[in-house]
C-alpha cells in the first residue's frame, strides 16, 4: 500500500474537477447541457458500473466473501446514518437549512468516483470484487435514504420512484445473475463496461463545474464545512477501524473496506442537491475541502490500519 498512490488519485480527481469547473466558467458546459449529463450519469453510467462489478464468475468462497463484505457494508450505512442523525440534527443546523446535506456528507463517501480506482491500485482483483459490493450497497442507501433525505419526501409514490430506479435495480439484477452465475454475451458485457467507465470522469468533471459559481477563497472559513470533514474524514473511520478490527477483520478485506469507507465527501452530495433544486454552496465547500483533507487522512487511516494488521 504505498501514499503515493493516494495522493496520485486524488490529484486525478482534482484535475477532472478542474476540467469542469474551467469549462463552465467558460461557458462552455451550461446550466442546461449539466443538467443533462446530470441525467446521463445517475441514470445510465452509475447503473451500467454497478451492474457490470458482478460479472465474475460464481464460487462458493466469493459468495462467502460477498455475503461477508455485504453484510459488513450494510451495518456501516446504517451505523453511519444514526451516528449522523444523533451528532447532525441541531437546532442551529436546521435553521441553516443545511442540516440533512450535513448528515448526507458524513455517510456517504466517495467510494465509487474515487474509491474503486484507489482499492483496485492497493490490493489488485480482490479491491475490485470486494469493493463493486461494498459500492453496489452504497448505491442502494444513496438512492433510497440519501435521495429521500434530500427530497425530504416519503410519499409512497416517491418511495416506489427511489426503490425502482436504475441504479437499485441494477444493484439487483447484477447480485441474481451473480448467483446464478448468468454472464451476458462479451459484445453485452463489454458495451456496459465502456459506459460504466465514464463514470469517474464524468461526476468528477460535473463537481467542478458545479464549483464554478461558487467563491472558492470563502471555503476556508466555513465551520460547517470543517465539521463535515471531521466527521467523514475521521470519525466515521475511525469508528470502522476499531469495528472491524474488533470482529478480527483483516487482510485485503480490512483495507478494501476502510478505505472505501474513508474517502472523501460523496460527489453526489452536489449531484442530489441539483437534482432536488437546492443549493450546491454547502455540499461544494464541503466536497473540496473533504478531498484536500483526504491527502492526509487517507493515508493516515490506512496506514494504521496496516501497521494493526502486520503486527498482529
Amino acid at each position: 500500500m504505498g501514499v503515493g498512490v493516494i495522493i496520485n488519485q486524488i490529484i486525478v480527481l482534482f484535475l477532472l474537477m478542474g476540467l469542469g469547473f474551467g469549462l463552465a466558467k467558460s461557458k462552455l458546459l451550461d446550466k442546461p447541457t449539466t443538467d443533462k449529463l446530470i441525467w446521463l450519469l445517475c441514470y445510465v453510467v452509475m447503473p451500467c458500473l454497478v451492474f457490470n462489478a458482478f460479472q465474475i464468475p460464481y464460487s462458493s468462497e466469493l459468495w462467502h466473501n460477498f455475503m461477508l463484505v455485504g453484510g459488513l457494508s450494510c451495518a456501516i450505512h446504517i451505523l453511519f446514518i444514526v451516528m449522523s442523525k444523533l451528532l447532525l440534527n441541531s437546532r442551529r443546523l436546521k435553521r441553516q437549512g443545511i442540516a440533512e446535506q450535513m448528515q448526507f456528507t458524513a455517510v456517504y463517501s466517495n467510494c465509487g468516483f474515487m474509491g474503486l480506482p484507489l482499492v483496485v491500485a492497493l490490493v489488485g482483483s480482490n479491491g475490485a470484487f470486494y469493493g463493486s459490493v461494498y459500492i453496489a450497497v452504497n448505491g442502494i442507501f444513496v438512492w433510497t435514504h440519501g435521495l429521500l433525505t434530500h427530497s425530504g419526501r416519503l410519499d409512497r409514490t416517491a418511495l416506489i420512484k427511489v426503490l425502482f430506479n436504475p441504479n437499485t435495480l441494477a444493484a439487483i439484477i447484477g447480485c441474481l445473475l451473480f448467483v446464478l452465475s448468468i454472464q451476458l454475451p462479451s459484445a453485452l458485457h463489454d458495451a456496459i463496461g465502456h459506459v460504466g467507465k465514464m463514470n469517474t470522469a464524468l461526476a468528477m468533471i460535473l463537481v467542478g463545474a458545479a464549483m464554478a459559481p461558487v467563491k472558492i477563497g470563502k471555503i476556508w472559513g466555513s465551520g460547517a464545512a470543517w465539521l463535515s470533514v471531521l466527521m467523514r474524514n475521521l470519525l466515521f473511520p475511525a469508528v470502522v477501524l476499531a469495528a472491524l478490527l474488533a470482529l478480527h477483520i483483516g487482510g485485503d478485506m480490512l483495507l478494501v473496506v476502510l478505505a472505501l469507507s474513508a474517502c472523501p465527501v460523496a460527489g453526489m452530495s452536489v449531484i442530489f442537491a441539483q437534482l432536488t433544486g437546492k443549493s450546491t454552496d454547502f455540499p461544494v465547500k464541503s466536497l473540496t475541502l473533504s478531498t484536500i483533507a483526504s491527502l492526509v487522512t487517507l493515508p493516515m487511516m490506512l496506514s494504521l490500519a496496516n501497521m494493526w494488521t502486520h503486527a498482529s
